[in-house]
């Protein structure tokens, strides 16, 4: 699993990271808005921390633009603004919860792992779902309507991404740069071949195509 953490006070952001490492996250660290945004674009994500006081783009204005551009990853603010007014601006902006400091790591560890849950996620770093396939990142093979399927490294690694961000559109390069760290060994024809190999294990209307722009992973169960 891996988290965003978007947070200025350094000690806060110090003390979240050790404690989530040593809960098997992957934990990503911004301590401005606009370092954050250029993360949070550039990067997949299962969760994003977020507090809302920060220096450059404030909290609340990331969020708008992440979901004005169709991001639709898991967001928990974290913020001293504890008013209600304040929690509902934070979740009209396109928040999925909020906690507001000071507060304890057990309960921001039992709400994230609350909100993963509901939102078809598994936080145990060994499963991923987006609608009814999970894919089981221990053992690299994917589930579909009850059946397993081994996947070869380059399968995996090209549905892993799709499956991160469900029902968004994912460029070639980013699923390029996902099956393969040699730049010369990058071809966009890569792509289409293993497309091609998972629509023939996982079903063709659970994928996608959407020329000039990328793929997209349907979220309908039983590919409908």
């Amino acid at each position: 699993m891996r988290l965003l953490l978007i947070e200025d006070e350094p000690d806060i952001a110090a003390h979240l990271r050790q404690r989530f490492e040593a809960q098997g996250y992957e934990v990503i660290t911004a301590t401005d808005g606009d370092d954050g945004l250029w993360h949070w674009r550039e990067q997949d994500f299962d969760l994003v921390l977020l507090d809302l006081g920060l220096p450059g783009t404030d909290g609340l204005t990331l969020l708008r633009t992440r979901r004005a551009e169709s991001d639709t990853t898991p967001v928990l603010i974290l913020t001293a603004r504890n008013a209600w007014q304040e929690r509902v601006e934070g979740l009209q902006a396109g928040a999925d919860d909020y906690l507001g400091k000071p507060f304890h790591f057990e309960e921001l560890r039992a709400r994230v792992t609350a909100l993963l849950r509901r939102l078809g996620h598994s936080d145990d770093g060994q499963t991923l779902r987006a609608g009814d396939l999970t894919l089981y990142l221990d053992r690299r093979e994917v589930e579909v309507d009850g059946h397993l399927h081994t996947l070869t490294a380059a399968e995996f690694a090209l549905l892993r991404a799709l499956m991160r961000r469900p029902g968004q559109v994912v460029d070639k390069l980013a699923l390029l740069e996902a099956i393969t760290d040699d730049p010369d060994a990058r071809d966009t024809n890569m792509v289409e071949v293993y497309v091609r190999r998972l629509r023939k294990l996982i079903g063709p209307e659970r994928i996608q195509t959407l020329r000039g722009q990328g793929y997209r992973l349907t979220e309908t169960d039983n590919g409908r």
